[in-house]
């Protein structure tokens, strides 16, 4: 009699621990809340068309800050968000953080051949295709600008000590003509 109350003691035990351990997996199957999957989507350059609009706001305000002010997440969920209250189904993907996009006319900076108007993308600046056709978007180049006012340092600082040479040899006593 005495067995047989603990077998079934034990289990119960296992039938109430097999419960309980039942009852937090789906919370743990779940896994990220939905905006952390939109931000983890576009950091892997992934599309974002296939979340909802609830989804995309609640990630436009929780996106971290570093994010924030040096990227453009905010830009590119945005962009999702209007794609998916306009009604359009895809078009707009996540987009990277490295900066280098397509030089070619064809292209875009996410490297598709999905218009860019389809895509809720803005033209880049004049002045942005004339830096990118330079070809000085890696850290590995000099930049333009400073190549620039390194050579207008250099005309300046010739330019003074000419002027000091100039007047120096003016100011020196010349020896009288005999």
């Amino acid at each position: 009699m005495r067995k047989r109350l603990a077998v079934i003691a034990v289990v119960l035990v296992a039938l109430l621990a097999g419960l309980a351990g039942g009852t937090a997996a789906p919370a743990q199957a779940k896994g990220k809340a939905c905006w952390e999957r939109v931000i983890d989507d576009w950091l892997n350059g992934k599309p974002l068309n296939k979340y909802s609009p609830k989804c995309l706001q609640a990630a436009l305000k929780n996106v971290p800050e570093d994010l924030r002010d040096y990227s453009d997440i905010t830009d590119v969920i945005s962009a999702a968000l209007q794609n998916k209250l306009r009604g359009g189904g895809g078009g707009t993907n996540g987009g990277t953080t490295s900066g280098s996009g397509s030089s070619s006319g064809s292209g875009n900076e996410n490297g598709d051949n999905t218009p860019r108007k389809l895509q809720n993308v803005p033209d880049r600046s004049y002045y942005r295709r004339a830096i990118d056709n330079l070809g000085t978007t890696s850290a590995d180049s000099l930049p333009i600008p400073l190549l620039v006012l390194a050579g207008l340092g250099t005309a300046l600082l010739l330019t003074a000590a000419g002027l000091a040479a100039r007047k120096r040899l003016k100011a020196r006593d010349r020896p009288p003509a005999t």
